[in-house]
């Protein structure tokens, strides 16, 4: 049963390890401040994260839908925690409303497209080996 999670919570470590790297360890590009990449990939994380929990809630829960709500909050609740850790804990980090935002957006529409990309047996509809 644990084992379901794990795929979700090595994301979700893989996610605070990259919100506890020192800004000045990561790479800057210039151009990544025009397309807002920075955006992009706090929303991606958190679309992931949510995709991938709420996959271990169908195989625990034996093929039954689980509660959105309770998965946006989990996101939204991570997503704030950690960027109030950037701005309180972290060395040469700072939290961002924007990037608050990002992180609940990719949680929000992780349950929004998860039956989009997730059947009823937790499989991805795009695999090949669902044929």
């Amino acid at each position: 049963m644990f084992s379901h999670y794990i795929p979700a919570l090595f994301w979700g470590l893989f996610i605070f390890i990259l919100c506890a790297i020192p800004g000045k360890n990561l790479p800057h590009y210039s151009w990544a401040d025009l397309l807002s990449v920075d955006k992009l990939v706090h929303f991606t994380l958190f679309f992931i994260l949510i995709i991938l929990l709420k996959r271990a809630w169908l195989f625990v829960y034996n093929g039954v839908r689980s509660n959105n709500l309770l998965a946006i909050a989990i996101g939204v609740i991570y997503g704030g925690s950690l960027e109030l850790m950037q701005s309180y804990f972290y060395t040469d980090r700072s939290g961002s409303w924007f990037d608050f935002l990002a992180n609940s957006l990719g949680a929000i529409c992780g349950v929004l497209f998860f039956g989009k990309l997730i059947d009823n047996n937790g499989r991805w509809k795009f695999s090949n080996a669902n044929k």
